[in-house]
């Protein structure tokens, strides 16, 4: 329910007939409960429900996004680094094989 001066959110004890809103300190009085009244709350609160969740689900759906786009930049960084890594260990074999070249013919082993 509403403060009808203020426009609060109140949550009114049905067992009192009287209220006054904590905000603006207006009388409120609480009218019996009918068949529409009682199918009003229902309607606004399955309303807030549903909004509620569309809301969840559409930030859920754009926070996947975000994580799927960091995934795919973090897989591109390990590919980049994998790649840099295996150019590393590409020079370093070749290094070492040509210091092993150049050592078994100062020994005499190359043939």
């Amino acid at each position: 329910m509403k403060c009808e001066h203020c426009g609060a959110t109140l949550e009114i004890d049905q067992l009192k007939q009287v209220r006054f809103c904590p905000y603006c300190g207006a009388e409120i009085e609480i009218k019996e409960e009918t068949p529409e009244t009682v199918a009003g709350a229902i309607h606004g609160i399955a309303k807030t429900f549903f909004s509620q969740t569309a809301d969840k689900i559409r930030y859920n759906r754009e926070h996947a996004a975000e994580i799927a786009e960091q995934k795919r930049k973090d897989k591109e960084e390990e590919a980049r680094r994998s790649r840099k890594m295996m150019m590393c260990m590409m020079g370093s074999l070749a290094a070492v094989t040509a210091i092993m070249v150049v050592v078994m013919r100062l020994t005499g082993a190359w043939g």
